[in-house]
């Protein structure tokens, strides 16, 4: 289980503490009682405490030793300022696994401070008693939380231990402390267990497995994975009607280039659809405004306009300013990545189609070697100035910085994906030809060789076939393999961890005792996970973003690519279970109401669809099948007016698909409205209980009152406003 009682292990373990930190552990063992307080120990901090260094600067060992020694106490002094207990352990690899126990007094404070944040967010919709009940002391408080899920009480633990202590929180934040290598939840054995059996036995996810998914990872992987298993179901359409085109129509089919356009305007239009759905029924609309502010943050401090209270500010000038600096050089890093491509592509299709000199069998290799080389660090480059340029704009919560960031990324990924294709449609097919006969008019010879559109097709194919085939290798059989063949380097570990358990004399910083053979077992559990890779969400959903592109963009080349897609996400979305459960940490529950940059990049990649299609349509449709064939067609006025046609179609569609889905209320909307009706009504109700209007309150209460009231007509016959008008009716 991800859970354990602190008694369990330490009735059977002598705490691994310096002797400072000895007496503590002691005092707190003391006022555990196991059968009256449940203390839950999801979280692990890892305490790197062994550095030849501090900060780039050599220090002596008294010295080092003397301040990782504060850092550990300081750790330990915040965790319990907050509320959490704690248990250190050796880890035998010069770390210290610190095991952060929440009691349950703490996690009710930290649920119902939550509930609070939420309400007056509009994340829930409370009504008049809910709002009674939050409101109320804490030791009146209905104190319950049996509707807490697993990851809303991790998360919540999380949150406690990282956030700012001026947001009521331990300060504590891997990135940035110098001893705290990182912080994870512990995997549920059991949880994976059952998870990974019922889904591979399941053709398709349905909603109670996806919510189980969301109580155990947060709502943040759930998304994911409704994501995934939405956009499986939509690739049915497009993959029947490539296997259709493929097998009984022609190459380059409009039809199916059409059909392709308005899939991608349905698909990305109704899962904003979803996407708001799942808010409304996961109740985390809204729940981008209680986030809290980055560790890494920074600014002035400033009164803040509206609360007067002083907080750090960083103005959205400065911010701008930063992104427009930051322009040329991701522009520059897209230019050195575009130009290391073409330079590949423009040696990889000399050496295999034109030269047929010395050594050709081993030379055609060299552009695979070369691209293998030199793209993952171009890429890396990339990636890390993406880093810095988002560090530098410094975005004030971590939604705004992982959206921005992802931003940036998915622009060189796509051009790393994307551009091979797009030179052999649009530089190579059409203008080698020409380019060929210039060099020939120079006396260069080339061996004969055909350039046509099955070049393209081709091409695709291998992206397709080869790229799905290596990240599914990358994620499930490498990490396997790894995991093999570092068998004899946990052997090595288990030895010294054992060296360290000896006991040692009375001036050793060590008193430790021979575990139990179930917390030697858990012990050797949790290092096996601290030695894991960080699970990253947005890695998966560059993945499929980047798959959507290849059906969207390019599918009307090689129809086949849908049916690539789907028998490739079917096995994705088992694959991606697998690689949670055991070839990545456990990932700390995070809640969001959208995938966020990726519905915007879906979108860009739906609009650019809406070019390339018409533009590849355009230039090849009949170029193959037809005896007559011919070469592409390089009219440049006809295609500017054939992109332009296909955009603006786009958009209209777009338009009004958006418009007719936003008109249609989904059950959880409805749903909402009721709640907040009833909201309204009951507040109401009590308003005109409050100024006379009787129990009925609002409208009815007026209603009542005006059937109350007497008859006025006696009172008025000698009324001036009466007479007059009496007077004035007689003489018209």
């Amino acid at each position: 289980m991800a859970t354990f009682r602190f008694h369990d292990i330490y009735s059977s373990t002598v705490k691994a503490h310096d002797k400072t930190d000895k007496g503590t552990s002691e005092d707190l063992y003391k006022h555990i009682n196991p059968r009256t307080l449940d203390v839950y120990a999801d979280l692990v901090l890892v305490f790197k405490y062994k550095q030849p260094t501090l900060k780039g600067v050599a220090v002596s060992k008294p010295e080092y030793e003397k301040k990782t020694l504060a850092a550990y106490q300081d750790v330990l002094i915040r965790l319990t300022r907050v509320g959490l207990q704690y248990e250190t352990r050796p880890s035998g690899d010069d770390t210290l696994l610190i095991f952060i126990l929440c009691p349950w007094a703490v996690l009710k404070r930290e649920a119902t401070r939550a509930s609070i944040n939420d309400w007056l967010a509009g994340v829930k919709v409370a009504d008049t008693s809910e709002t009674e009940q939050l409101l109320q002391p804490a030791k009146e408080r209905d104190q319950s939380l049996d509707q807490l899920s697993e990851a809303d009480r991790i998360r919540l633990m999380s949150d406690l231990i990282t956030n700012m202590p001026n947001e009521g929180g331990a300060g504590i934040h891997p990135s940035h402390h110098d001893y705290v290598e990182s912080i994870l939840p512990l995997h549920d054995k059991a949880f994976n267990k059952s998870w990974l059996k019922s889904w591979s036995t399941k053709w398709k996810v349905n909603e109670q497995d996806l919510s189980r998914v969301r109580d155990h990872y947060g709502e943040k992987v759930a998304y994911y994975f409704e994501f995934l298993q939405y956009y499986l179901q939509w690739l049915a359409a497009p993959t029947a009607l490539g296997v259709l085109v493929h097998t009984f129509g022609s190459s380059f089919s409009i039809f199916y280039g059409v059909f392709v356009i308005i899939w991608a305007v349905f698909f990305t239009e109704t899962w904003k659809r979803r996407e708001k759905e799942l808010a409304l029924l996961w109740k985390v609309h809204n729940v981008s405004k209680t986030e809290m502010r980055r560790p890494s943050f920074k600014g002035t401090m400033a009164a803040d306009p509206v609360t007067g209270d002083m907080v750090p500010f960083f103005s959205p000038w400065k911010r701008w300013t930063r992104k427009l600096l930051g322009i040329p050089v991701v522009l520059g890093g897209a230019l050195a990545l575009t130009t290391v491509i073409t330079a590949v592509f423009g040696i990889e299709v000399f050496l295999t189609i034109y030269y047929d000199g010395y050594l050709k069998e081993y030379l055609i290799y060299a552009p695979m070697v070369l691209y293998s080389l030199a793209i993952p660090n171009v890429a890396a480059i990339c990636k890390s100035i993406s880093y810095r340029l988002t560090e530098y704009e410094n975005y004030e919560t971590r939604g705004s910085h992982e959206y921005h960031l992802m931003q940036k990324v998915f622009i060189f990924n796509a051009l790393t994906s994307y551009m091979s294709i797009l030179l052999t449609a649009y530089v190579y097919i059409p203008y080698g030809p020409q380019v060929i006969s210039t060099f020939q008019n120079y006396g260069i010879s080339f061996s004969s060789a055909t350039i046509d559109p099955h070049m393209l097709q081709n091409r695709l194919k291998a992206f397709m076939i080869t790229t799905q085939a290596i990240s599914f290798a990358t994620e499930t059989i490498v990490p396997w393999l790894t995991r093999r063949a570092k068998v004899q380097a946990v052997k090595i570990q288990k030895e010294v961890a054992e060296k360290l358990n000896r006991d040692t004399h009375e001036d050793g910083s060590l008193t430790v005792l021979e575990d139990s053979e179930d917390a030697k077992k858990f012990l050797k559990r949790v290092k096996k996970q601290v030695d894991l890779p960080e699970y990253d969400v947005n890695e998966d959903y560059a993945e499929m973003v980047l798959q959507f592109g290849y059906v969207s963009l390019f599918s009307v080349i090689w129809p086949l690519t849908g049916l690539c897609a789907f028998i490739n996400n079917w096995v994705e979305l088992r694959s991606d279970a697998a690689k949670i459960s055991y070839n990545a940490r456990r990932p700390i529950p995070s809640r969001t109401d959208t995938i966020g940059p990726w519905l915007d990049n879906l979108q860009h990649i739906a609009w650019f669809s809406s070019l390339t299609n018409a533009s590849i349509l355009y230039l090849f449709h009949g170029t193959i099948d037809s005896t007559d064939s011919h070469g592409p067609r390089l009219g440049l006025g006809m295609l500017l007016f054939t992109l332009l046609v296909s955009e603006h179609a786009y958009l209209a569609l777009r338009m009004v698909v958006g418009l007719i889905l936003d008109s249609l209320p989904t059950e959880a909307e409805l749903d909402v409205r009721r709640r907040e009706f009833g909201v309204k009504r009951s507040w109401l109700s009590r308003a005109g209980d409050a100024i006379g209007y009787g129990s009925a309150g609002g409208v009815h209460g007026l209603a009542k009152r005006a059937d109350e009231t007497p008859d006025l007509s006696a009172q008025l016959e000698n009324d001036f406003g009466v007479q007059a008008i009496r007077s004035n009716l007689k003489t018209n």
